[in-house]
């Protein structure tokens, strides 16, 4: 069975030592020191200026700064869809869809998505605006099947980013057959690999 989000916030603040030289203590007082004092532009300034991964700096932000990892998974919900409850069953929906997939599949809900990994991150649901929900997916750099849903590249500047097509929602009756199966292949990219 996979971590829960609690769990994988632990393991991070737990492993940094080995992976970045620094403790949780030791990097809470470099962003109190020199760092935004906004979680979330705490967190681009980590993966900039330091070469951090996204979550571990969400979490290192969220440690030093408080934000959303102090909240109850339930509260972070509530925080996220907050002046956006028309999206939050579309949301739901694909939550329910990717925890399906495998008793590895874990969610952690961050500050603007959840997230979904299987050791490794499958797929997102993000947040756009207030009418729109993007499903986000790992689906590689290579060609891909034609589809009868847009799949619309991913352009991002983070290449520790594996989220690489997004395919938009704006209702629950947008979650196709179609788009379970594209969910359904980001998620056996990651769970075959060794």
């Amino acid at each position: 069975m996979g971590k829960s989000p609690d769990e994988m916030m632990a393991a991070i603040l737990r492993n940094l030592p080995a992976k970045t030289g620094r403790d949780a203590d030791a990097w809470a007082a470099l962003i109190k020191a020199e760092g935004p004092a906004e979680p979330r532009a705490c967190a681009r300034w980590l993966k900039q200026t330091h070469g951090l991964g996204g979550a571990t700096a969400q979490v290192l932000a969220a440690h030093a700064l408080g934000g959303i990892h102090d909240l109850t998974p339930d509260q972070r919900l509530d925080k996220l869809y907050r002046g956006r409850e028309a999206l939050r069953p579309i949301g739901d929906r694909l939550t329910v869809l990717a925890l399906g997939l495998g008793a590895e599949v874990t969610s952690m809900v961050l500050s603007t998505m959840v997230s979904f990994s299987a050791r490794l991150k499958f797929a997102e649901a993000k947040l756009v605006g207030k009418g729109r929900l993007d499903l986000g997916l790992a689906l590689g750099q290579g060609p891909l099947p034609p589809s009868a849903i847009p799949l619309i590249p991913v352009k991002t500047a983070d290449a520790s980013d594996r989220i690489t097509y997004r395919i938009p929602l704006a209702s629950v009756d947008d979650i196709t057959e179609e788009v379970a199966a594209w969910l359904a292949r980001a998620h056996a990219r990651v769970a075959t690999r060794d």
